[in-house]
């Protein structure tokens, strides 16, 4: 790939230096989207919330703001249900131009530590850029740490067929921002910022 000189920016976020990638896209028609954890898997704890349930929250909050733009929807749970992680990544398997979204709330034992991240599959160029314009867009009406798109080696970006992404919507150990994502205001926000995000990617790709 040849870069251009807008194609990175450097900027500056509360203190740390941010990678932000603009470049290409992709045409996609319909969004996979996962609510991480469910069932017997509860995910992160953090001060009477827990990671499952916010995860299906927010997931319902971007399913509806992308079939009000036409774009079509699966998910791979709609209910408080386990789900394998190859079964996840096989919701998208039989779909063309498809793109995996994967929803998550972080955890950490500094409890100091907050902000949003978004992860891809190392190696995965479409993946980096679906990344990075996503991330681009998580907190620019909130006020919270941008900790950037990195590579993550996470099974079920593995497993799936298709460009995928997984987002940390924030860390629920830091009492502050669980408390923020406790608040439905704050849902919202992030899932329509998370859906600009995609929709910025999918315009490029046109």
């Amino acid at each position: 790939m040849r870069w251009s000189l807008p194609s990175i920016l450097l900027i500056i976020v509360t203190g740390s230096l941010v990678t932000v990638m603009v470049h290409g896209g992709e045409v996609f028609n319909k969004v996979v989207i996962d609510p991480g954890h469910g069932g017997k898997d509860p995910g992160s704890i953090g001060f009477g919330l827990v990671e499952k349930e916010l995860t299906l929250d927010i997931a319902k909050r971007i399913e509806k703001l992308l079939v009000g733009k036409g774009i079509e929807v699966e998910m791979t749970r709609r209910e408080d249900v386990y789900v394998e992680l190859a079964d996840r990544s096989a919701v998208a398997a039989n779909s063309p131009d498809t793109i995996l979204l994967s929803l998550h709330f972080n955890a950490h034992a500094d409890r100091s530590i907050s902000g949003t991240e978004t992860l891809y599959w190392p190696g995965s160029e479409k993946g980096r850029e679906l990344a990075s314009y996503v991330q681009s867009e998580l907190g620019r009406r909130l006020v919270t740490r941008n900790r950037g798109f990195r590579p993550e080696r996470l099974k079920v970006l593995e497993l799936a067929p298709v460009t995928g992404i997984l987002v940390e919507c924030g860390f629920l150990t830091n009492r502050w921002e669980c408390q923020r994502c406790g608040a439905e205001w704050f849902r919202q926000i992030v899932a329509e910022e998370i859906v600009q995000g995609l929709l910025r990617y999918r315009e490029a790709g046109q």
